[in-house]
């Protein structure tokens, strides 16, 4: 890692120091070193090295001209090469794995390899309604991944047919648009797409509730109100198919 003037100012200002530990293989730029000398500030290395011998060790690098950073991270730090514990939350910017929004990229992109291996085991469905409809929300959750990532607004959504206010009028009233009630009693005796659907829709929420927690700050700020909004509705739409398929319309398997 490269540490800048800039990022130890930052340190500095949040809590006073008089010796500075730094990790192995930290490189200081010249503008980053006079900040610790003007101050005092003593320099060590995690495995005890004084600051004469780490200004030994880096006066070949000292020539920030040769050295070619690749990365910065979200505090104004920066990198030669990505660590392997980082990834890219945008651009060349990285932030941990365990980042918030990096487990609900997971989470999401595990939510279309699911739904993929069911298209795939339906593909030859005779059903031409099942086909179509697994096609839709495939489309569904490719548009909301790539949202994401791309920081681009969601736009306009489609998916069985429906906009989202209507799945959400569709699947509140399934006497009103399937002559039955909900699936609250749902069992093995159900056909073996709506249990495959089910089980999904579940896995849903909980990239639902992933998005929730990378989008919804503490300070009370949301962020991807539509992305929020859409993920809303995936459990939805995927009750609707449920329910297309209790009452028939996919077929019997």
């Amino acid at each position: 890692m490269v540490l800048t003037e800039e990022k130890l100012k930052m340190m500095y200002k949040q809590k006073k120091i008089d010796r500075l530990v730094i990790d192995e293989g930290t490189i200081l730029t010249p503008s980053a070193r006079q900040f610790l000398n003007e101050r005092g500030i003593e320099l060590v290395s995690e495995i005890g090295k004084s600051s004469s011998e780490i200004k030994e060790k880096e006066s070949e690098k000292d020539n920030t001209q040769d050295i070619k950073i690749k990365y910065k991270g979200v505090n104004g730090e920066v990198y030669v090469d990505k660590p392997e514990y980082m990834t890219q939350i945008y651009g060349n910017v990285l932030v941990k794995k365990d980042n918030k929004r990096i487990v609900f990229r997971g989470k999401i992109d595990s939510l279309q390899a699911k739904w993929l291996v069911l298209s795939k085991e339906f593909e030859n469905s005779k059903n031409i309604n099942l086909v179509k409809d697994l096609e839709s929300v495939e489309k569904f959750i490719k548009k909301i991944l790539v949202s994401e990532v791309l920081g681009e607004a969601l736009g306009d959504v489609e998916v069985l047919s429906y906009n989202l206010d209507q799945i959400k009028e569709v699947s509140h009233n399934p006497n009103k648009y399937f002559k039955r009630g909900h699936l609250f009693d749902i069992s093995k005796k159900e056909d073996v797409i709506v249990l495959k659907l089910n089980e999904l829709r579940t896995y849903s929420r909980e990239t639902e509730i992933s998005a929730i927690e990378a989008f919804v700050k503490e300070n009370g700020v949301i962020e991807r109100k539509d992305l929020l909004t859409a993920l809303n509705r995936m459990s939805s739409v995927i009750y609707i198919m449920m329910l297309k398929g209790a009452v028939g319309e996919y077929g019997n398997r």
